[in-house]
């Protein structure tokens, strides 16, 4: 790893990073349903880019673990969780712990398959 790609890495999670606080900015009276929302997407693009970027060490690691790890935010998922457990929100926990976690896998899969679909494509 040279020491361009790990600009390159910190400034795609930077950009991450921000596209994620745009989110939530934007969905203000809804900050839980913007952390899902970019969780889920972030799960499904490095699902895309893993299977696309399976040869190329340096980008995977910019896209994936840079942009899509600036991106998607466990720490805000886990307070949003425990601040509706402290409301009393029981239900809407158990929602929002079953929509990150399963339909994270479940994005990523979808994002796996989808670049692997387009893989051979893009070799082409």
């Amino acid at each position: 790893m040279t020491p361009l790609e790990l600009l390159a890495i910190a400034g795609a999670g930077g950009l991450g990073a921000v596209v994620r606080f745009l989110t939530g900015a934007l969905a203000h009276e809804r900050p839980v349903r913007a952390t899902i929302a970019v969780n889920l997407a972030a799960s499904l693009l490095a699902g895309i880019l893993t299977s696309l970027l399976v040869l190329d060490d340096a980008w995977r690691a910019i896209l994936v673990t840079g942009f899509c790890g600036g991106l998607s935010t466990y720490s805000a998922f886990a307070v949003q969780a425990v601040e509706q457990l402290e409301h009393r929100r029981s239900g809407r926990v158990l929602a929002t712990v079953a929509v990150t976690v399963v339909g994270g896998a479940i994005a990523a899969s979808a994002g796996l398959l989808l670049g692997a679909m387009l893989a051979p494509a893009a070799a082409a």
